[in-house]
């Protein structure tokens, strides 16, 4: 019998593959599949003979035979390795940890081990999530692909969702799972149903009731990973019903022991990831835990789902970096290449003065400090990806051994690339790149909002697949990442990005900032047509597609706060002919800024949009000094709430590690104290009450821990005045003339 729908969820079982299919009329099919996972091994000839011997009566093998796979990405010849069908999912790694250890470590190499059972399912049978499927199960599972990666105009099953929340009777300061539940409340299409009577079995039983009744496809909960899914389990423990206790399609799915997130590193900030409670059967989307769910909303979620070949609810619960890796796997295995277990590529040696050119970055042009009028932004449009495509960089085609003589080099460098092979990368960015692009003009050409949105997010969920394919090259624990070919990228772009200024200099224009992909030009009376003309001219001589972002009636580029002569690349604000304002570096776009303040500097920002000239926005300072003179009066007379005064930052380690007593420092051992074991990467907010304090304690109080909002005036005052000085120190208005002069519009509130 053949069954026609989409693969709404998989994930592996004791019994083999689980494969959840949505039919169009809504119904949910549940199928298993007799998985038996495959791994690769490699080593001598005698050691892999010797190896299948000791294997042929092993009760964890299925299946074992030689064949032939491609065993490094750099190589093109085929070698001789040992595939080996593991019996089952459940000892498939206890086999691989087996081998690796009658090998003492070192005789055998093995592959495709640490591969997600769902994904490589997925990669075996060409698979991908919310594809459209015909599916048999007369003997076997065997599927026909209704769908494609590439497609564009998709159709999606009919999903039923809903959105939990939970509230409870907080006994001691802060939220403990022994509080018990007050409330649980379900918003279901426009209804809203409220469990509030009876006791916690009761109101736990009615949610359960309700999923069983109801029997929704996705579960948007706002904390479900961190607090609520946890949360609800320790209740259902404490009333002994966890055996009841069934949020997903079938029993099982949430482990009672509640599992802890982790901390990591990236991009030079501490991070911290909660533990993703998974359903079977329905999708569970922790709305606040989701960086793509918050960037790209559900559509870019399935885009990215779709794409990456993992799992809707994992895609949700994972990292950028960790779902698209997924295509660069899937790319190497359909090409017949293996899967290292971890990274082995070496980086190439590199002299003191080779290792100088090569670890540069991208190429910047200080900015001219200062308000400039008419002033147009031109941007490279995914610049870094569109190169690695175009030069076909990758980590086995830069520096191969089979085109040492190819005609593309790599600027400064001198690196070669291959010529005979395309590379993984540019194989896997054409189709992100082709889709992005199509989405895109789609964008421009909707007239319907909704169509116009849906098409936004999703292009937006692919030009995050963009931005870290780039960063991956020169990730260390990469599978195939390399240091020479990420260097290759950057010396590419300084090449184009200098070109492109001499290009617009040859033209009349004049560069006052340029950083990595953007250039921000000027002309005296140069018009809408002959910036237009610039970039065309800069995409026919470089091949790389180029656009004008917008021309700026003005834009101010800030200088530094230590030293006012010397400029700061990344920190300027302006607005475009249709007022729209763009603002990078300061104080209302840092997440550590108290919104009350961010809310004072963008009606300020939103004071002076609208100039069309300098003098008009010069003419405008004196109006948004005054609003200035507001909030400070409002902090001054003490009406500001603990919410608008909220210090929200990140723990770059463990509260007890601190050595100097910070703010933050502070506020981490409060909350330690109070019970609440926070980790490196985690966000601790607090309040800072009296920052001139003799016992460092009493500085700042944690902001679940405030009973009645007390705060330090001055030094929000003086927060606020860092947020005037920043917008229009260049105009004059430094923190100390203000004091001076005690600039108030009012002339009741001294700044």
């Amino acid at each position: 019998m053949r069954h026609e729908g989409w693969l709404f969820d998989i994930y592996p079982s004791e019994k083999g593959m689980v494969i959840w299919l949505k039919t169009k009329n809504g119904n949910s099919l549940k199928f298993i599949d007799d998985y038996r996972p495959i791994l690769y091994v490699h080593g001598s000839p005698s050691n892999l003979r010797e190896l299948k011997r000791e294997l042929a009566s092993n009760e964890m093998v299925y299946e074992i035979s030689y064949v032939e796979k491609i065993l490094r990405l750099r190589d093109f010849k085929k070698t001789k390795v040992v595939k080996i069908n593991a019996a089952s999912i459940h000892g498939f790694h206890r086999l691989a940890d087996n081998i690796v250890r009658s090998g003492g470590y070192n005789k055998y190499s093995l592959f495709n081990v640490d591969i997600p059972h769902a994904r490589a399912y997925l990669y075996d049978r060409d698979l991908f999530p919310l594809a459209k499927v015909s599916l048999g199960d007369s003997l076997k599972l065997s599927f026909d692909l209704l769908d494609s990666i590439a497609s564009i105009d998709y159709e999606l099953p009919p999903m039923k969702s809903i959105w939990l929340s939970v509230k409870h009777h907080i006994k001691g300061i802060l939220p403990s799972f022994e509080d018990v539940i007050d409330s649980i409340s379900i918003s279901h299409y426009g209804e809203e149903y409220l469990f509030d009577e009876g006791d916690e079995v009761e109101k736990l039983l009615n949610l359960i009731d309700f999923m069983r009744k109801e029997d929704p496809d996705l579960i948007f909960v706002r904390d479900g990973d961190s607090w609520t899914i946890p949360y609800l389990v320790k209740r259902a423990q404490k009333n002994v019903i966890s055996k009841e206790m069934i949020l997903g399609r079938e029993p099982g799915q949430i482990r009672m022991g509640i599992r802890t997130g982790s901390s990591y590193f990236s991009y030079g900030r501490v991070c911290y990831g909660s533990s993703t409670q998974h359903l079977l059967g329905r999708v569970h989307i922790d709305v606040g835990n989701s960086f793509i769910y918050g960037k790209c909303g559900l559509e870019g979620l399935i885009e990215l789902s779709r794409v990456t070949r993992v799992p809707l609810q994992e895609t949700a619960g994972s990292s950028i970096g960790g779902v698209m890796s997924s295509i660069q796997l899937y790319t190497a295995a359909g090409n017949g290449v293996l899967i290292p277990w971890m990274k082995r590529e070496p980086e190439e040696f590199k002299t003191a003065w080779k290792l100088l050119e090569a670890d540069r970055g991208g190429f910047i042009f200080e900015p001219r400090v200062g308000i400039h009028e008419r002033v147009g932004e031109i941007d490279f449009s995914s610049f870094y990806p569109t190169m690695m495509e175009k030069y076909n960089i990758s980590p086995e085609t830069v520096l191969c051994d089979c085109c040492p003589n190819s005609s593309t080099k790599v600027p400064e460098l001198g690196y070669n690339i291959c010529e005979r092979r395309k590379g993984i990368i540019p194989e896997v960015l054409e189709t992100v790149l082709n889709k992005r692009r199509e989405y895109k003009r789609r964008m421009v050409e909707a007239r319907n909002p909704k169509i116009k949105e849906i098409n936004n997010r999703r292009q937006s969920a692919l030009k995050w697949i963009l931005v870290t394919c780039f960063g991956y090259l020169g990730y260390r624990n990469a599978r195939f990442g390399r240091i020479e070919s990420h260097e290759s990228v950057t010396a590419f772009a300084r090449h184009n990005l200098l070109k492109a200024a001499s290009i617009a200099e040859d033209n009349g224009f004049e560069v006052i900032h340029g950083i990595v992909d953007s250039l921000w030009v000027k002309k005296p009376d140069a018009s809408r047509s002959e910036f237009v003309s610039l970039c065309t001219e800069v995409e026919k001589k470089t091949g790389l597609p180029i656009h004008l972002e917008g021309i700026y009636n003005w834009i101010v580029f800030l200088p530094s706060k230590t030293r006012a002569s010397l400029p700061v690349i990344n920190r300027f604000y302006g607005a475009f002919e249709n007022g729209r304002l763009k603002v990078r570096g300061l104080m209302v776009r840092r997440r550590d800024t108290p919104e009350l303040v961010k809310r004072a500097q963008m009606e300020m920002l939103d004071k002076v949009a609208k100039a069309i000239h300098v003098g008009d926005f010069k003419s405008r300072i004196p109006e948004a000094l005054g609003m200035s003179a507001k909030y400070a009066k409002y902090l001054m007379d003490g009406r500001a709430g603990a919410n608008e005064l909220a210090i929200y930052r990140q723990l770059s380690r463990h509260p007890l590690v601190y050595e100097v007593r910070a703010h933050t420092a502070i506020a981490a051992m409060q909350m330690l104290e109070a019970g609440v074991n926070l980790q490196p990467g985690q966000t601790v907010a607090y309040i800072v009450a009296n920052s001139r304090a003799k016992n460092p304690n009493l500085r700042v109080t944690a902001l679940p821990m405030i009973k009645k909002s007390s705060y330090d005036k001055r030094w929000y005052l003086e927060l606020l005045l860092g947020a005037v000085e920043e917008l229009f120190s260049s105009f004059g208005h430094t923190r100390e003339r203000m004091e001076a002069e005690k600039i108030d519009s009012t002339r009741q509130t001294k700044l």
